[in-house]
């Protein structure tokens, strides 16, 4: 906002007082998102504990994580809108030089921003997940249309045509075997495989806290609502100190321990298993499916 006002000739104090307005419903967001992370977990941001580095790849290399984001977008929307934003893009940046009444344009570029979160998390080594470049489809879409818009009115509808036309061809609607449904399904056969710890828990749950990997997990969490339990009968990285302190004591905190032990090579209580033996003393392994093993606690 700051530099559209800037090129259609604004003082810089007038631009930046409107790129402060603009900005200031997300700045609140932002910081009502910290201060409920302050209250509920004891700390302002959690920025590490909920997911295993994995993904080794990227960890730490910028690039690799970019090819990473770049090609995932390829498999979800194909070659053809991607390229289009790229020319979307393009043509916006030109007319933003070229000509003051439409530097407004610039605003279509925003949707890129999108990339900075997943990018960050492949960084951070988080594992590789299609389905975080759905919001890049919208931004290249945005893009081209954009682009479009500034073409020769007689070529715009020849140009719009090719691109949806392609774009079809490539990457057709209604397709079972898309990319982002054959990884929403990963974890179908798991599913199934867990309903005899579901079963198991459903019908020896005492009432003792469950601690459980919501980073792993958490759509397990989700299928046992259906079963009464809720938020608060398990104990997870949100929880902040209360998980930390149980990773180290686990019996004096809670009464069942779930662990996923196959999915990304196993979760974080996995891993603490593995490195150190004790940590299950005084559990009783009780259950497994699914790649989930339940342990209860000795009376």
């Amino acid at each position: 906002m700051a530099a559209i006002h800037l090129r259609r000739g604004s003082p810089v104090a007038s631009a930046l007082v409107a790129a402060a307005r603009l900005g200031a419903l997300p700045a609140i967001v932002v910081a009502l998102f910290l201060v409920n992370s302050r209250w509920t977990v004891g700390s302002w941001f959690v920025s590490a504990g909920f997911f295993v580095a994995e993904n080794v790849d990227a960890l730490g290399h910028p690039m690799v994580a970019w090819d990473q984001l770049r090609e995932g977008l390829y498999r979800l929307s194909g070659t053809t809108v991607v390229w289009a934003g790229y020319g979307g893009l393009a043509l916006v940046s030109i007319a933003f030089v070229r000509s003051r009444s439409r530097a407004p344009l610039l605003l279509f570029l925003a949707p890129i921003a999108a990339a900075a979160l997943p990018l960050g998390a492949y960084v951070q080594g988080h594992p590789f997940r299609i389905r975080y470049d759905v919001s890049l489809i919208a931004a290249c879409a945005v893009l081209a249309g954009a682009g479009i818009g500034l073409l020769w009115s007689r070529l715009q509808p020849v140009v719009a045509a090719v691109i949806i036309a392609a774009a079809l061809v490539q990457s057709p609607p209604l397709d079972r075997k898309a990319p982002l449904v054959v990884e929403s399904q990963r974890d179908a056969a798991n599913r199934v495989g867990r309903e005899a710890v579901t079963t198991y828990l459903t019908q020896h749950h005492d009432g003792r806290t469950i601690m459980m990997s919501m980073g792993s997990l958490g759509h397990y969490m989700h299928d046992l609502s259906a079963h009464g339990f809720r938020i608060h009968d398990f104990l997870h990285e949100g929880n902040g100190d209360i998980w930390n302190f149980a990773m180290t004591d686990p019996r004096s905190v809670v009464g069942w321990i779930a662990i996923e032990e196959k999915a990304e090579g196993g979760d974080a209580l996995c891993l603490e298993a593995k490195r150190h033996p004790a940590f299950l003393d005084g559990f009783i392994r009780v259950a497994e499916g699914g790649g989930v093993a339940l342990y209860r606690r000795h009376p």
